[in-house]
């Protein structure tokens, strides 16, 4: 009762194969090839918890020209389930892109909506007045007890806030690096029982339940500023074989972490390396491209924490890259008449 203290919990959190969904960090990299580029990832992390998080992002993007200049433009779609939690976010990008040397930088900002679902705490309650007090014993066999149950779910969020990112980057033929600041509009919501919370009582049996129940507990919450910081070369070794170490940071007000990576690609069909994170995880992933897919899998583990009680992490990625072309009407052969 003599001391008071806080606990912070984490907002965003690292996917394995980051560099394979950068466009979800940092708006700035929507149109960086000369593709359509389309993603899906999915991450179940802690596997041995039971409510374990799942995490679901598919990305889309494309490069255009506009006034004689190069521009990106892109969507993204996220959604996680923790427990009761169900929190989902689409948002929209667009990049401005200006050649520099060998390089192309590039300034983007995205804007979507987050919606924000979870229970905060549901509680039951039995009550027996003392009109319908039922003896324990000595008691008629006609008579049953009637106590009044009433279950009550209390402070649910079920919020739409607006989420704002913007980043910038810079990729050359062989080296890429960008830094972004995801939610830097800190999207606020405040959980009261009177206003923003869904609040519902059902009676089960009796003649009398809890028909009002209040609350004084009203917290104010924000989504904290992540900054996010990624970057990889490509350096070429022998027979199609190529190394690529990259390095991706997350950073809010209460927490930092860090990945390197270490990256095998051979022939651009066959790849596989491994990851260390500041917070003891380590990750083993292997990929492959056939017939335009590339796809992946990633297993994590740690050493301490709640990461150590999962005991696993598990992830999936999906891409696949279609031509500018692959959309438009092809030419139909035809024959000129003055040559038959």
């Amino acid at each position: 009762m003599c001391i008071s203290a806080k606990s912070y919990a984490q907002w965003e959190v690292p996917f394995s194969h980051y560099w394979e969904v950068k466009g979800y960090y940092n708006p700035s990299f929507a149109g960086e090839t000369d593709k359509i580029r389309s993603s899906a990832l999915y991450q179940f992390q802690n596997a041995g918890i039971n409510d374990a998080p799942q995490r679901l992002v598919i990305t889309a993007d494309l490069p255009f020209e506009f006034n004689q200049r190069r521009h990106g433009a892109g969507i993204i779609a996220y959604t996680e389930s923790i427990g009761s939690l169900r929190n989902s976010l689409i948002s929209a990008q667009y990049s401005f892109k200006q050649q520099i040397g060998n390089g192309m930088l590039s300034i983007g900002f995205q804007g979507g909506i987050y919606d924000l679902n979870y229970d905060k705490g549901s509680f039951r309650l039995i009550t027996d007045t003392p009109q319908n007090n039922t003896p324990l014993s000595n008691s008629p066999k006609n008579d049953t007890p009637q106590n009044s149950q009433s279950s009550s779910n209390v402070n649910i969020t079920n919020k739409q806030v607006a989420d704002l990112n913007a980043g910038i980057s810079w990729t050359g033929d062989r080296f890429f690096a960008g830094l972004s600041a995801m939610h830097f509009n800190q999207p606020g919501f405040q959980t009261t029982p009177d206003s923003n919370s869904k609040q519902k009582t059902e009676i089960n049996s009796g003649k009398q339940g809890i028909n009002n129940l209040s609350s004084t507990d009203s917290t104010r919450t924000y989504i904290p500023i992540t900054y996010n910081f990624i970057a990889g070369y490509n350096i070429g070794l022998f027979n199609s074989l190529e190394i690529q170490p990259m390095i991706g940071l997350l950073h809010d007000e209460n927490r930092r972490e860090a990945q390197g990576t270490v990256r095998l690609e051979y022939a651009k069909r066959f790849s596989g390396g491994f990851s260390l994170t500041s917070n003891n995880g380590k990750s083993f992933f292997a990929g492959a491209t056939l017939q335009g897919f590339r796809f992946g899998y990633a297993y994590t583990t740690y050493n301490k924490g709640a990461g150590e009680v999962g005991r696993s992490n598990h992830e999936l990625f999906l891409r696949y890259d279609f031509t500018l072309n692959s959309f438009m009407p092809k030419l139909q052969p035809h024959k000129s008449i003055r040559l038959l």
